[in-house]
């Protein structure tokens, strides 16, 4: 896909890792507790993911040096900026890593694999700006805007956000 975009007129490309899929609520729910990792998530679906951002990288290196300066295609590790926010939960500005927002059940989880968002019996939270995760599987808006912030202004994509920026400029290109 990426050949294609570029082959298209592409000239700055930004790629997304995968997040760590082990930590969302269903993936924890799933995972016997030797299995899980230091944040209590599932430790072999992340190590596949981690896996599968090695090899993304490695790839994306190899379109680097076959299209060299004609374009820029950027790396946004959100991973780790996962994982630096969970680290710091509350300087983040969240209460909770681990319960559904929006869920059954309560405990630990908030998170009824039969019983799951939306459906009779589930509840949501008042404050789901609070909470990282909105349900078994997604995240909610507050933790959307807090990885977007570490993407764009924190070291978390490589090349930077600034650098793309700039290059646009002595390129050339406008941008609103």
């Amino acid at each position: 896909m990426l050949q294609t975009v570029l082959d298209s007129g592409a000239k700055f490309v930004v790629v997304q890792g995968l997040p760590p899929v082990g930590c969302c609520p269903l993936a924890k729910l799933l995972t016997p507790q030797f299995a899980k990792d230091e944040m209590g998530c599932s430790a072999v679906i992340n190590r596949a993911v981690m896996a599968h951002n090695k090899l993304l990288q490695k790839t994306l290196e190899e379109f680097r040096k076959k299209h060299g300066s004609d374009v820029i295609i950027a790396y946004a590790d959100y991973f780790n900026a996962f994982k630096t926010i969970m680290g710091n939960l509350a300087g983040f500005g969240f209460s909770d890593g681990s319960q559904a927002c929006c869920g059954a059940g309560g405990g630990y989880l908030n998170f009824n694999l039969h019983n799951i968002c939306g459906m009779a019996g589930t509840n949501t939270y008042r404050n789901p700006a609070g909470h990282v995760h909105w349900d078994g599987l997604h995240l909610t808006e507050a933790m959307h805007q807090q990885i977007t912030h570490l993407l764009l202004h924190k070291g978390f994509s490589k090349p930077s956000f600034a650098d793309l920026l700039l290059r646009c400029r002595v390129v050339g290109l406008r941008l609103p």
